[in-house]
């Protein structure tokens, strides 16, 4: 029996179909193949679905990840159709182009509770470091009017942006696991970046890091543009198309765009070099010393826990070896499972909840929602009771999350 709610997933044996409509009338689709493997029983074999393998709420968020993702490299559906005459036929050209490049970038037997939350990772600074850092944002806008709106990230951290939430929400996840890795990649590691010397100065300090990631790759060779990314955003109109210039020094990158309607030339690159490059290194000098002091004095909890707020993305995890999932889990895939499945039932429900279980490894997973936060906590304390678990979250919370205030 259908009800009159709409339908978000289809269950067969063999595979699993989620749907999501992005934009009125336009229906996106994901087919996922259910694992399986042969079996024995009683002398016969059979192939044996492992349905629970595929979670619902992680493939529809890595759905709704893949349109934000399109969206923001092309504009909406209707913008692009606007802007070809109501052409489906080009539509279906910029579709087929981006997927058949984007899926293969997909892990989706790595795919987690850290899709569903798709959040950001924020580098809290010092009042004084973070007012030096923003007043440097001030006179970059300031100095270059044609430069729209400003990001500021620190080792795939986000400290500041100008962009509408969920712009900067797709804008850091295309940062973190494409554009900043295949950068990295591409100069092996950040320390072989050679240091640009600024002509006719000898003093050490008038030498800086600084270079484009997207842009000139040498202001030397005005020849060369290099390749300038156009990116659809929507702060403060809808489909905004931008330039998106992404320049970096040590650590520190900042990301600038600009308006396609105003000209992006060499000359103007060569100019933002020369106000960035060695203002930028300093900043990012002193943000890894104090970094690498608050790293120090960082005592990592022995329980790993996995944090979101909805209200402004904040996630922090140490399930996972970093932000980008690309090391190995710190706990049993089966855990890692559970949590996404204690986050669906939490999705279903608009009170404050809490939920604590004891998985077959005699580990405890402790779920926690509240005023639009949600807490996970895997403690491998087997002899413990229900009693001790709850004191034990108790403390963590007040420990590394004093000023977030969870329910009781």
């Amino acid at each position: 029996t259908f009800t009159d709610k709409p339908c978000k997933s289809l269950h067969t044996q063999k595979h699993r179909q989620i749907f999501h409509e992005p934009e009125e009338n336009f229906w996106m689709v994901v087919t996922i193949t259910i694992p399986s493997s042969e079996k024995i029983k009683e002398g016969q074999s059979f192939i044996d679905y492992q349905d629970e393998e595929v979670q619902d709420l992680v493939y529809d968020c890595v759905l709704k990840q893949a349109y934000r993702m399109f969206k923001l490299f092309n504009g909406s559906f209707m913008n692009i159709l606007q802007r070809s005459k109501q052409s489906v036929v080009a539509l279906q050209q910029r579709l087929e182009y981006f997927f058949a490049r984007y899926l293969l970038t997909l892990k989706l037997c790595q795919s987690d509770i850290l899709d569903v939350f798709d959040g950001i990772h924020f580098l809290p600074l010092n009042k004084n470091t973070y007012l030096r850092m923003k007043c440097f944002i001030n006179q970059v806008e300031a100095q270059f009017p044609e430069i729209k709106y400003t990001a500021f990230l620190y080792n795939d951290q986000l400290v500041w942006s100008g962009l509408q939430q969920d712009d900067m929400r797709i804008m850091y996840r295309y940062l973190i696991t494409g554009l900043f890795p295949s950068f990295l990649e591409q100069n092996l590691i950040s320390e072989n970046i050679s240091p640009v010397k600024l002509s006719g100065v000898t003093a050490s300090s008038q030498v800086h890091y600084g270079r484009f990631i997207t842009g000139p790759p040498d202001i030397k060779d005005e020849s060369n543009m290099g390749k300038v990314p156009h990116v659809y955003l929507n702060t403060e109109e809808e489909n905004e198309e931008c330039y998106l210039l992404v320049y970096r020094a040590l650590s520190a990158s900042i990301c600038m765009f600009i308006n396609v309607n105003t000209p992006l030339t060499f000359q103007t690159c060569k100019k933002i070099d020369a106000f960035l490059g060695q203002t930028l290194t300093t900043l990012a000098s002193d943000i890894a010393e104090q970094y690498s002091k608050k790293s120090l004095s960082f005592n990592e909890p022995q329980y790993k826990y996995v944090y979101f707020n909805h209200m402004n993305l904040a996630q922090k995890t140490t399930v996972h070896g970093d932000n980008k999932k690309s090391t190995n889990l710190n706990i049993p895939p089966d855990t890692i499972k559970l949590l996404s499945d204690i986050s669906s039932d939490f999705s279903k429900c608009e009170d404050d909840a809490e939920t604590i279980v004891k998985t077959l490894n005699d580990s405890w997973v402790v779920g926690k929602k509240s005023d639009h936060r949600e807490f996970y906590v895997v403690i491998n304390q087997k002899n413990a009771n229900l009693i001790e678990i709850n004191e034990e979250v108790k403390k963590l919370c007040s420990t590394h999350f004093n000023s977030v205030f969870f329910l009781d």
